[in-house]
């Protein structure tokens, strides 16, 4: 009976594959590098130390079959959101994905990897089934890894000086990476701000607001049950994904619905196609705390650091109440990119973030109404709504 199952699971599983081009499987499976390098692309990992010992995984793209790569080309970082990885920046092809576009411009095209996702997921002495190597938020990643990537990058490409470009999280660490260390304003030509994310007063999001209104709950449920971290998508969940969503499953449209949940309905911008792909991918891990930090956030209303409680905090920073964040010390010309339909970075705060922010030289909202939160990166149309204005406003500054 056990092998009749078995031949009738394969059967199945084989019949499922087979309605699945061949290419949304293998980039279903392959990592950020190797779908760079199928597409033609050159591509590099180099493992960073930071200063407190985590092995970040820096990818780096510098060039394109249109522009090979050559010594003297402007440099550009991209850093990911939450959950992510560097293969957002990858993951919807040549025609689609910010990487191959400013490659081809001639880019020398830099992607981080903020500890905790699958591809820095090391530490010189920490095992990463540990609580202490998961205790970091986005703070850590905004005062350590960031700054410690911009110093390697400067230093291997003789650059005195980069261009950023941030999503979601990837703003948000580089307020803090500012707010801590001002210095780094000589070293950012000018950055680029997609879905900024600062303040979450408007947050639409069901799995943020729920978040936010039981953090204490929830705070006490992961220590009880030794959750310290969020696994990134296993062999099991790739290949579910491929079963799912691929092109002609009956339930098809049911993969985007956790999507839309946390970042805004958009059916016409979804490459249904693409959606094994995309799960493929994602999420690609992070620590519980960057999530509870955003929580405390929405439930502060103050964009400040992470909350430990009285006691640790007085340790910690000398007072019962964490330190807010510096907007002042962001001096580097910065350029917001936002959407009417983004349920976590919604308009009303971008606003209140462009108030504080002292150097913002451009904010740019895209014009289709329903654009959400993670369209910045996987729209089917991203690149005439966004990432030509994009890439001219880096031009301007490169």
């Amino acid at each position: 009976m056990k092998q009749v199952l078995l031949v009738f699971a394969t059967v199945v599983l084989v019949g499922v594959n087979s309605q699945i081009h061949p290419d949304i499987i293998e980039d279903a499976h392959l990592d950020a590098l190797g779908l760079l390098r199928k597409y033609g692309y050159p591509a590099e990992e180099h493992i960073l130390e930071t200063d407190d010992g985590y092995l970040l995984g820096l990818h780096r793209c510098p060039g394109s079959p249109m522009s090979p790569p050559a010594p003297g080309k402007p440099v550009v970082l991209l850093q990911h959101g939450m959950l992510s990885s560097s293969a957002d920046y990858i993951l919807m092809g040549p025609q689609t994905s910010l990487v191959y576009m400013l490659a081809d411009a001639g880019y020398d095209v830099w992607i981080g990897n903020a500890r905790g996702n699958r591809y820095s997921n090391r530490h010189r002495t920490r095992n990463n089934s540990t609580q202490q190597f998961w205790d970091f938020s986005w703070h850590e990643v905004g005062s350590i890894d960031v700054p410690n990537m911009i110093d390697f990058i400067l230093a291997r490409t003789g650059e005195t000086a980069l261009q950023y470009v941030g999503h979601s999280q990837g703003t948000t660490v580089f307020w803090v990476m500012m707010s801590q260390h001002p210095y780094y304003n000589r070293r950012i030509k000018s950055a680029h701000m997609l879905a900024p994310a600062a303040y979450m007063h408007h947050t639409r999001s069901p799995y943020v607001i729920f978040l936010a209104t039981f953090l204490h709950t929830t705070e006490l449920m992961l220590q009880m049950m030794g959750t310290y971290y969020f696994a990134p998508t296993s062999e099991m969940d790739i290949q579910g994904g491929l079963d799912r969503c691929h092109d002609g499953a009956p339930f098809q449209q049911m993969c985007t619905i956790n999507t839309f949940l946390i970042a805004g309905f958009n059916s016409q911008e979804v490459n249904y196609t693409m959606l094994p792909v995309i799960h493929g991918h994602s999420p690609a891990g992070a620590s519980a705390n960057q999530m509870i930090h955003h929580a405390q956030t929405v439930r502060s209303r103050i964009f400040r650091q992470f909350d430990h409680g009285a006691t640790i905090n007085m340790i910690r920073y000398g007072s019962m109440v964490p330190p807010r964040y510096n907007f002042d010390n962001v001096q580097a010309p910065t350029l917001l990119y936002h959407s009417t339909n983004d349920w976590l970075a919604a308009p009303e705060d971008v606003e209140l973030l462009r108030r504080e922010l002292p150097n913002v030289h451009k904010t740019y909202l895209v014009s289709q109404r329903e654009f959400n939160h993670m369209d910045f990166i996987w729209a089917i149309n991203v690149r005439p709504l966004l990432y030509d204005e994009l890439l001219a406003d880096l031009r301007a500054y490169a």
